[in-house]
């Protein structure tokens, strides 16, 4: 899998990241709609400081050292390479079932924005667990009007493939809060 995008830049930009962050959390259903063009170093920075922050807030509230130094080292970690995979999973559902190749960095940046949501009601899960199925909820639903308006799939199709990676999360989120 190449990176046949036409974006060469290397350098992060700060300020525009940080500027259409503010903007994202004001306006996400309008902002997941028209995906930016980030190249890949943006991209990584924003999924690594975004879990970052939010595994380290998690730690600082329930004011436990090892759930905050969790957070800093495991949280980004764990977050990249589920973001990576899921990312691998849309890349591959459209090739095998839409009969298309779309670009891998866009589908990255769409799993990297409809997360944010996750990862701020993440912060409040060690008080309350389900405040994070609440975050992945709407991750949910800014997947699929995300994968409706920048990929053109249809809104049913959308709905199943969301629904049932959203109902893989809910069975694994039962089942460690029943043992």
């Amino acid at each position: 899998m190449r990176d046949v995008s036409p974006n060469n830049k290397t350098n992060v930009d700060f300020e525009s990241l940080i500027r259409f962050l503010i903007e994202y959390i004001k306006h996400p259903i309008k902002k997941i709609s028209y995906l930016p063009d980030w190249n890949w170093q943006s991209l990584f920075t924003v999924q690594i400081l975004m879990s970052l922050f939010s595994g380290f807030l998690a730690g600082l509230l329930k004011f436990n050292f090892y759930r905050m130094a969790a957070g800093v080292i495991l949280m980004p970690i764990v977050s990249t390479v589920s973001s990576l995979i899921m990312s691998l999973f849309f890349y591959y559902y459209f090739q095998f079932f839409e009969k298309r190749t779309e670009n891998y960095r866009k589908i990255f940046t769409l799993v990297i924005l409809s997360s944010i949501p996750f990862y701020l009601f993440q912060i409040l899960s060690e008080y309350f667990s389900f405040v994070s199925l609440i975050g992945f909820a709407m991750s949910s639903f800014l997947s699929i009007v995300g994968l409706c308006d920048n990929f053109k799939l249809e809104r049913k199709r959308a709905y199943k493939i969301v629904g049932f990676i959203f109902l893989l999360v809910l069975l694994t989120w039962i089942s460690n809060n029943l043992v």
